[in-house]
């Protein structure tokens, strides 16, 4: 659509234009992962004019001026975030930003019967593709809740950036419904993939992992894989299958490298057969493989993460990463004691969804052990604090190095001793003496 700006007319502003029309005590949401680097550097300029505007990203994944452990920001224009990057994390540790405790699949629904909750903005900011020739964008590599946020905003101002990636699904808007359109000033940033490739030891372990999650897929299973450094990881160990469906929350580069190289065909899948859907796709994926390709569709996280659609799944395994487990089988996958690490992401909707689809299965995945193998991932009990991801009622299979345990149908004390067993041979003494403590008389 080559006319488009002169199609605005009045809307076509200047970022500090648009950026002026923000007051103190504004709510502002950008989508996930993905920053309107332009719109944000001119809000960041009128710091000292603002006082109490909250501004709410998950994945945040470009730096923000006031997503900073240093003093000044945060009584002006404080960080909110519902899943912590490594760009925002020293800003919560030191306590200058705050955490929305959220689960995705409701967003929208917070809002509903009256309720208060981190939803509805006053400011709605995005970046958006290049239009089409219908005059349509779209919020690149994830939609999220792009489209629900636009249509609930008071204000919602659009930034134009050089992407033109599109994908199939409902990913994309008329950009004439946002209030307020910028131009991108800024060059074209393409980010690094989410998972460096891992070193000899990190290796061995994946390899073992993934070796044991592949013994849990079928062929015309339909998977989901979630984030992590080891769960994003299982895709690979899956290419010997046959007939394999994509459907989950976020698409990892793994699980399209199964759709390129022809296992994750989706013919036997539930929703969209032929067609791997998310809501999300994960900086590293294949993005010229998956642009305009039928085979990829992005849609609103609402869709993707409803936990009854999610349970309807046929034959569906669900891959997900757990940071600690303990002696009863609860998951810690967003906390370290009580300091948020991450987040909860979909990982509960999905582990509950697989375990009431039909021939479903849940999967968490840890190494046995953290920093160089002085820390044990399996405990007798979750430090003070912690936040429990999954209960221990929803853990199926958990998988480390060690091996393969099924923990539903077992009692307390079967769960410990199978632990026990994955842990690293270094520390499965000491468990067994806290196992027996505290399950025996």
């Amino acid at each position: 659509m080559d006319d488009w700006r002169s199609a605005l007319g009045s809307k076509l502003v200047f970022a500090e234009e648009a950026v002026a029309r923000v007051c103190s005590g504004d709510f502002v949401r950008f989508p996930l992962g993905r920053v309107p680097r332009t719109l944000a550097g001119a809000l960041a300029q009128r710091r000292d004019e603002l006082r109490g505007v909250r501004v709410l990203q998950g994945a945040t994944a470009y730096p923000l001026a006031w997503a900073t452990d240093a003093p000044g920001w945060d009584e002006h224009i404080l960080c909110v975030t519902d899943y912590i990057t490594p760009l925002v994390r020293p800003c919560l540790e030191a306590r200058r930003g705050d955490f929305a405790v959220t689960d995705y699949a409701i967003g929208s629904r917070a809002a509903a019967a009256g309720r208060r909750g981190p939803w509805a903005p006053d400011v709605f900011m995005a970046e958006v593709s290049q239009p089409d020739a219908e005059g349509r964008v779209g919020f690149g590599y994830g939609p999220w809740h792009g489209k629900a946020l636009l249509a609930a905003a008071r204000l919602s101002i659009a930034e134009v950036g050089h992407t033109v990636f599109s994908s199939a699904g409902d990913a994309t808007v008329p950009l004439g419904d946002f209030d307020l359109v910028v131009e991108s000033r800024e060059e074209p940033f393409t980010l690094p993939s989410a998972y460096p490739e891992p070193g000899p030891e990190r290796r061995e372990v994946t390899d073992a992992v993934g070796a044991a999650v592949a013994s849990l897929v079928n062929d015309r299973d339909t998977i989901q894989i979630g984030t992590g450094t080891l769960s994003a990881l299982m895709g690979d160990y899956l290419a010997h299958k046959r007939d394999l469906g994509v459907d989950a929350e976020i698409l990892v580069p793994s699980a399209i490298e199964l759709v390129r190289g022809g296992a994750a065909t989706g013919r036997y899948k539930t929703y969209h057969p032929g067609v791997a859907t998310g809501s999300f796709l994960v900086p590293g994926a294949d993005m010229a493989f998956c642009h305009d390709n039928p085979r990829v569709a992005l849609f609103d996280v609402e869709w993707v993460n409803n936990l009854p659609r999610i349970a309807g799944i046929e034959n569906l395994v669900a891959i997900n990463q757990a940071v600690a487990i303990d002696l009863t089988g609860q998951v810690a996958s967003e906390s370290i004691g009580p300091a948020m690490y991450t987040g909860p992401g979909g990982q509960l909707v999905w582990t509950m969804g697989a375990l009431f689809a039909r021939g479903g299965r849940a999967v968490h995945v840890l190494p046995s052990t953290a920093r160089g193998r002085t820390v044990s991932r399996v405990v007798a009990q979750l430090p003070a604090g912690t936040v429990v991801t999954v209960p221990r009622t929803f853990v199926d299979f958990v998988v480390t190095e060690y091996g393969t345990a099924n923990l539903q149908g077992r009692t307390q004390r079967e769960r410990a001793l199978a632990l026990v067993d994955l842990a690293h041979p270094r520390f499965r003494e000491t468990l067994r003496a806290e196992a027996r403590r505290l399950f025996w008389p």
